[in-house]
């Protein structure tokens, strides 16, 4: 019984290019490949990667204080989290003093630890 389960559930190779037997199913999805229609990945480019606007130039680092809600939450979510360097395209060493600064914000209730409720704004 064993044997016959393996004879039925054994691999079929799919046929080489050369052979008579090909499937012209299997010429048609490469050929929607090559297309690039139905299957396959798509790259759009343009994953050029964002410069540091404090090292640039285009910010002073003067702002990067707790002393700047302001300026401090348009590095958070709604929801009250600190947005990723993927995202802002800071440096490490700024994202590191962005996220300390966010930090001594909330503690002393200049930004709060949830943006949203009634009392946010």
């Amino acid at each position: 019984m064993a044997k016959e389960y393996k004879e039925k559930s054994a691999y079929k190779k799919r046929p080489s290019n050369d052979d008579d037997s090909y499937d012209s199913k299997y010429n048609d999805m490469d050929d929607a490949m090559d297309e690039g229609k139905g299957r396959g990945r798509k790259f759009s480019g343009g994953n050029k990667k964002k410069s540091c606007r404090f090292m640039s130039g285009e910010e002073d680092t003067a702002n990067l204080t707790y002393k700047n809600p302001k300026f401090l939450s348009t590095f958070m979510t709604e929801h009250g989290k600190i947005v990723s360097r993927r995202i802002t395209g800071n440096c490490a060493m700024v994202q590191r003093k962005l996220a300390l600064e966010i930090k001594r914000a909330r503690n002393l209730a200049l930004l709060g630890f949830v943006g949203i409720g009634p009392n946010s704004n």
